[in-house]
């Protein structure tokens, strides 16, 4: 269930690739408006401003335009997006270390020990896209920006504990308090 808007793409990303590998300048415009929302996403909540945003999505796919030269596509399977989004990720990194920020130790316990880590609260409650917007609106912030950066756009507990600048116990306590939160939301508003 998509949270931020998709779109419907007339090529496949891997088909996309090859043709920008080979030159084609038109394919480049397909694979940047392809994943412009994700980077700027990912870049504006690892930032809070859209102006640093967007500058780490265009470092972000220069970086990758400059990776895609050497980019063996013959050899990739499945998606395209766990290789593209370290692009951003270490965009995202480099900005924390050009601002002095370094992730804080320690904190929070694992969620995975009690098994609440593999929560699916999608199969628990029956929701609508519309409902689930309105609970995630509810919980605090920084427990939202985790969880669309799990559930949403897939990054890894590590990708985003660099994307926040966090230890990724913080990560992990919030993405647990984040699904708690909206499961709780969720399951009163179906009754």
């Amino acid at each position: 269930m998509a949270i931020l808007p998709t779109r419907g793409y007339s090529h496949q990303a891997l088909n996309v690739l090859t043709e920008v590998k080979k030159g084609n300048k038109q394919a480049l415009g397909e694979f940047v408006w392809q994943n412009q929302e994700r980077f700027f996403a990912i870049a504006l909540i690892a930032t809070g401003s859209p102006d640093v945003a967007v500058d780490l999505t265009i470092n972000a796919f220069g970086r990758a335009n400059q990776a895609i030269s050497h980019l063996n596509t013959k050899n990739m399977q499945g998606a395209v997006w766990p290789w593209l989004c370290q692009f951003i990720i270490e965009s995202c990194a480099d900005y924390h270390h050009q601002m002095g920020g370094q992730p804080a130790r320690g904190g929070h316990p694992d969620p995975s020990m009690d098994g609440s880590g593999d929560l699916n609260w999608m199969e628990q409650a029956h929701i609508s896209s519309q409902r689930l917007k309105r609970c995630l609106s509810m919980i605090p912030q920084q427990e939202r920006n985790t969880f669309i950066l799990r559930q949403q756009l897939g990054l890894t507990y590590e990708q985003i504990a660099i994307v926040l600048n966090r230890s990724m116990e913080e990560v992990m306590g919030d993405l647990f308090r984040s699904r708690v939160l909206l499961f709780k939301c969720l399951c009163q508003r179906a009754s």
